[in-house]
């Protein structure tokens, strides 16, 4: 099983040189969508990485796919959201709150 990662070249750079091959650098949503969507027909990926930047502007597509697709901070940080994803899914699945 693969990894792809969609990024900015500062992100991919470092997926680069750790060996990865199905790297794709991006500089808008519709080529962030495009690869993403290349990924996840690709049956060879298992897991896709991409910024929580580019997650947030595609939500909508990526909610759909059955790919595993994780969300990482880029070199701006991350981003200050008023729900965090994980925090909801602990909540719903253990019914405790995380503080």
């Amino acid at each position: 099983m693969k990894i792809g990662v969609v990024g900015d070249s500062d992100m991919i750079t470092g997926f680069r040189l750790a060996g990865l091959t199905e790297v794709y650098d991006v500089s808008n949503t519709d080529e962030a969508l495009e690869a993403i969507t290349k990924l996840e027909e690709n049956k060879e990926i298992g897991l896709i990485v991409t910024t929580e930047r580019i997650g947030e502007s595609i939500r909508d597509s990526i909610s759909r796919m059955k790919t595993t697709i994780v969300e990482v901070p880029d070199k701006k940080g991350p981003i200050v959201r008023e729900n965090d994803p994980v925090k909801v899914l602990v909540r719903n699945a253990v019914g405790v709150e995380l503080k």
